[in-house]
């Protein structure tokens, strides 16, 4: 039997081990794409959010503050996808993980995308199996 301080005790720690659920942002203008994207992404548990250019991006980048973000790469606003990843790296270094999602996937695409310190490249079309991996991979 515990005394009412460790049972109060108890209490606390329970109340303050909340477990933030995973942020992803996803910057695609292609609505059928963007809807694909959050679809999937509803068989994991995280937080989703979608915009359809860079500039919102940024903004939404700001106020979301998310764990992973999932960019195309030709995009509109102010930036390109490839601009955009540059952008959110020149902020806040390496803290948050982003994953080129994009119809380019030639060597050279490839290329522009690890000079931009992406940590993946997702090719459209995706299958949802190697998606949710590449995701979980990048959540770990």
């Amino acid at each position: 039997m515990g005394t009412e301080g460790e049972k109060q005790d108890s209490s606390a720690k329970l109340t303050s081990t909340v477990i933030r659920r995973r942020r992803v942002l996803v910057v695609e203008d292609h609505e059928d794409t963007r809807k694909l994207i959050l679809a999937t992404l509803k068989l994991r548990p995280v937080d989703a959010v979608a915009v359809g250019d860079t500039d919102a991006g940024w903004e939404q980048f700001k106020i979301f503050a998310p764990d992973l973000v999932l960019l195309d790469v030709m995009m509109p606003g102010r930036w390109d996808g490839v601009g955009l990843c540059r952008e959110i790296r020149a902020a806040v270094g390496n803290s948050v993980k982003i994953a080129f999602v994009t119809a380019k996937g030639q060597r050279d695409d490839l290329a522009t995308g690890r000079n931009a310190q992406a940590d993946a490249y997702i090719v459209k079309p995706f299958g949802p199996i190697k998606f949710l991996e590449t995701v979980d991979w990048l959540l770990v």
